[in-house]
């Protein structure tokens, strides 16, 4: 168990939704509130100003912690680098100065994968370990590095992108990110849609079977694979291997850079892996002793935690 001294707001900001909750411990303290993320930055501050008057409210916090998308200054206080799903104008809101002006309580500001990151450390699968990497698998590919019981930012507080690792000198996929070929275009739940359709359109259509028959090619999506690879589906079986083969190859790099303690995965494709196929994988490519492959321990609200601790040791140690 993490032990806090005060009550602290936690705050996850994502592109759909906004939640927000008191955390005593290692674990909510109360029902979390979820606000739908606004289209303006005005919009988010004043779903601050809601989200955060309510725990003040009722628990009485004595400070913020927020977990945010996007890349944040190494002082803990805005958002240098925004994400497409977020509103102009929020990279450079001045959100530790705002808040702490409008509550009068100190405020700290983290990446969300950094956040989580560190919340799996303090509190979660990789408690105990001084060294370890949580990789958060969703629509992209998001990391958090701990060295020696710290948060790797790097110069700026933009460091840890670990899903822009290049994989391939052949400019096949352009990334969210505008280069070419990253870890995210081929690993990551988007990454998985594309591989099937890449593997789907070398198929004679009429040799198309199984979750392939009378399909789109374009309209094939992560899910009608997965749906086949539960029915045991020749092709999803192929391209369930193949997503493994791309995600043994980031881990394995990553591996073999920082020899951590262990690599925590975590984040909605995480649960469609199978740890013992990938583990295999992994040993084919790494050079370090084994690593612990681990299923993380906190999901929706590991941002969220992550912030509160670090807001925590800042403000109250």
């Amino acid at each position: 168990m993490f032990s806090m001294s005060e009550k602290i707001a936690g705050i996850d900001i994502g592109g759909t939704k906004i939640n927000f909750a008191c955390v005593e411990g290692e674990e909510p303290g109360c029902d979390v509130i979820s606000l739908k993320t606004p289209g303006t930055s005005r919009g988010i501050l004043d779903a601050f100003y809601d989200g955060v008057g309510q725990l003040i409210a009722k628990h009485g916090i004595k400070a913020i912690g927020i977990a945010t998308a996007g890349t944040v200054d190494l002082e803990n206080s805005r958002v240098t680098g925004s994400t497409g799903n977020l509103p102009a104008g929020y990279s450079g809101l001045e959100l530790k100065k705002t808040l702490e002006e409008k509550f009068n309580i100190p405020v700290l500001v983290e990446n969300d994968a950094n956040a989580a990151a560190y919340a799996e450390f303090k509190a979660g699968s990789a408690k105990g370990h001084l060294n370890t990497i949580t990789i958060t698998l969703g629509t992209g590919i998001g990391g958090g590095i701990i060295a020696n019981g710290k948060l790797i930012r790097g110069r700026s507080g933009a460091g840890a992108e670990i899903g822009h690792i290049p994989m391939t000198p052949e400019k096949k996929r352009k990334c969210t990110c505008g280069a070419w070929d990253c870890w995210e275009a081929y690993a990551s739940g988007t990454g998985y849609a594309l591989n099937a359709r890449e593997l789907a359109r070398k198929i004679p259509v009429n040799n198309r079977k199984g979750v392939l028959k009378d399909k789109n090619i374009d309209e094939l999506t992560t899910y009608d694979v997965i749906s086949g690879l539960n029915n045991n589906d020749k092709f999803a079986v192929e391209v369930h291997n193949l997503w493994e083969e791309y995600l043994s190859m980031g881990i394995a790099s990553l591996m073999n850079v920082f020899e951590p303690d262990s690599v925590v995965l975590s984040g909605g494709m995480a649960k469609f892996i199978n740890y013992d196929a990938l583990n295999a994988k992994i040993r084919e490519r790494v050079v370090i002793a084994d690593t612990q492959l681990v299923p993380a321990k906190f999901e929706n609200f590991a941002g969220l935690l992550g912030a509160v601790y670090l807001a925590s040791e800042k403000f109250f140690r």
